[in-house]
């Protein structure tokens, strides 16, 4: 596996997305190694949550959630049980945090009325996208503080949905 916790990432995309459950909101980092290479491992890191859920915050490559698909049973859902194997012995809620983050990039959808089962949507469109960040020189840089999760000002690059507001509507008597 090239599960890696080593600071030799570079940060291409920063997004945020609701867990599984809609319990809290995840902040999430795509990354491709640190070097010139033109062929570029790309992979996934959660940074925070917005809830009190543990995590595992190591880079997991995209290539080692497909191969893990890859062994999952052709004639069942896809539910995150599919990638326990990739944080053996780390939290609990990392694959399904890791789904959530698949689902939110489209690499994966929920079947209908199924909230925990998912189906494999490919990774091609993905790649191209992750793979256009990485040859524009995209390097995003965070706030070490974890509680903040804030993208260093400035940064552009960073693809934040504007969250909904949750201010009460007044009625009028």
């Amino acid at each position: 596996m090239t599960n890696t916790t080593g600071p030799s990432k570079r940060i291409i995309k920063i997004n945020q997305c609701p867990t599984l459950s809609n319990n809290s909101t995840l902040t999430y980092h795509i990354g491709c190694d640190d070097g010139s290479d033109s062929n570029q491992t790309i992979h996934f890191r959660i940074f925070s949550n917005t809830g009190g859920g543990f995590f595992n915050d190591e880079w997991i490559a995209l290539a080692d959630i497909q191969q893990a698909f890859d062994k999952w049973p052709v004639d069942s859902p896809l539910t995150s049980f599919a990638l326990n194997d990739l944080f053996t012995g780390k939290s609990a809620n990392s694959p399904a945090f890791i789904m959530a983050i698949l689902k939110e990039e489209s690499i994966v959808v929920t079947l209908k009325g199924k909230h925990r089962s998912h189906e494999y949507q490919g990774s091609e469109e993905f790649v191209v996208e992750m793979n256009k960040l990485i040859a524009d020189g995209i390097d995003l840089k965070v706030d070490t503080d974890k509680k903040s999760s804030k993208v260093v000002k400035d940064n552009a690059s960073a693809n934040k949905k504007s969250p909904r507001s949750t201010k009460p509507q007044l009625k009028s008597a």
